[in-house]
């Protein structure tokens, strides 16, 4: 019989190892530690806050158990940069089925004619790696990459391989290039071509009919955010339309961390069919401090400091990031006022890991495109203060389980020396 291993652990509970807190006692827990936390909680609502936790211990014999407490909604948050994960792992299962090395180049065409090709412009100037544009797109979040690797996946791909590995309810039909959305989507044609110039793979150019897709995006009222819009630099009286927008809601994207970090923990079909460097590649890219990327151009520490897209648990604080204490794996999406950010969170000192996704919107004027939003007086401070707390809640190790956590920890650090 298949059994969603996700889904059974999102809503039970193996008890080895865990005080029996219920959800309600968990959220409890949370409150009281934190004015800003506090405040956040108290309006959950002016903040369209979700989020979801899974504490993660270890038995004896070295075998996770994992209890999860979900708060998340069906309330619709734009995703913005966080679509760029499963898009990379798309990627990355391309390639490994192709058996094609992440060192090779892309040289993409500009057949497309809406929106820029600034992203294919790129690829024609210069030799780019695949490997080079993967870490650039998840660990600085480049958005011209990840127009890049929309054009090579194409939506069709790369909406069957969300399907097929049953992340069921998030929608990519869409790049960052300025295209209209809810149309024929259109991609670029390309070559993939090896250090000697011999090409791999190439594709032509692909079409999506709109007809085979928009049925999956209906048009809802409640995709309406906002008051206001700044519209060709005039104030609008009428909220913002995310309709036909890209659609990634929080449990797929905390399903998605969860199966790359704890792949056993799945079965096959929901399984990605990664390498193991593959897996560990990505992972690597997701814990990257800017001055750990291969691209030199982002080791300024000033222009490109370690808490840079680092809001869980790292926060203001740069000195938890050159501590070695912590690493996050994570994933962030700053757009339009709301922040997403989903991370696997590592305690090296006290041998202790968690699974954290969030979502908020914090847009005080109620008005979409004015650049006006409290990414860094509300965002980043809550997510690191609320993250802090979380983990202070969560259960200790135990103490028979050491030698495996000591075990387990020293090679989640050996995935930060991998290529």
């Amino acid at each position: 019989m298949k059994i969603n291993i996700f889904s059974f652990f999102l809503v039970f509970s193996i008890s080895l190892g865990f005080s029996q807190q219920s959800k309600s006692d968990f959220y409890s827990s949370l409150v009281g530690k934190d004015s800003l936390v506090d405040y956040v909680l108290r309006n959950r609502d002016k903040f369209h806050l979700q989020f979801i936790v899974t504490d993660i211990e270890r038995d004896e014999d070295g075998n996770e158990v994992f209890k999860s407490f979900d708060f998340s909604t069906n309330e619709y948050f734009y995703p913005a940069s966080m679509v760029k994960l499963p898009t990379a792992i798309a990627t990355m299962e391309m390639l490994d089925s192709m058996q094609i090395q992440k060192e090779c180049f892309v040289k993409m065409n500009k057949d497309v004619s809406c929106g820029s090709n600034a992203f294919a412009d790129l690829t024609q100037k210069q030799n780019i790696s695949i490997g080079t544009a993967l870490e650039d797109m998840l660990s600085i979040s480049d958005n011209y990459y990840y127009s890049m690797f929309f054009h090579m996946i194409t939506p069709l791909k790369l909406n069957d391989f969300l399907l097929n590995h049953q992340i069921t309810n998030s929608m990519i039909y869409s790049s960052f290039s300025g295209c209209p959305r809810g149309k024929d989507v259109e991609t670029n044609s390309f070559s993939l071509i090896d250090a000697e110039g011999k090409t791999l793979f190439s594709q032509e150019k692909t079409l999506l009919d709109s007809s085979k897709y928009m049925y999956r995006l209906p048009f809802m009222d409640s995709k309406l955010v906002g008051k206001y819009q700044l519209e060709n630099g005039k104030k609008m009286e009428k909220p913002y339309d995310f309709n036909y927008h890209l659609d990634y809601p929080l449990k797929d994207i905390h399903s998605t961390v969860f199966r790359l970090v704890f792949p056993q923990h799945f079965n096959s079909s929901e399984r990605f069919d990664l390498s193991s460097n593959s897996r560990k590649f990505l992972l690597k890219c997701m814990a990257n401090y800017p001055r750990e990327m291969q691209n030199k151009s982002y080791h300024n520490i000033k222009q490109y400091p370690d808490n840079y897209y680092k809001y869980a648990i790292i926060g203001n604080n740069n000195e938890l990031a050159s501590s070695g204490r912590y690493r996050t794996f994570s994933k962030i999406g700053i757009a339009y006022g709301f922040v997403t950010e989903s991370a696997y969170v590592v305690d090296f000192v006290n041998r202790k890991d968690f699974l954290f996704s969030v979502s908020l919107y914090v847009n005080a004027d109620e008005t979409i495109n004015d650049g006006t939003y409290e990414y860094e007086k509300i965002a980043r401070p809550f997510i690191a203060n609320f993250t802090r707390i979380i983990q202070e809640q969560l259960s200790k190790p135990m103490e028979n389980s050491s030698l495996y956590s000591f075990e387990y920890f020293k090679m989640i650090q050996e995935i930060m020396q991998a290529n």
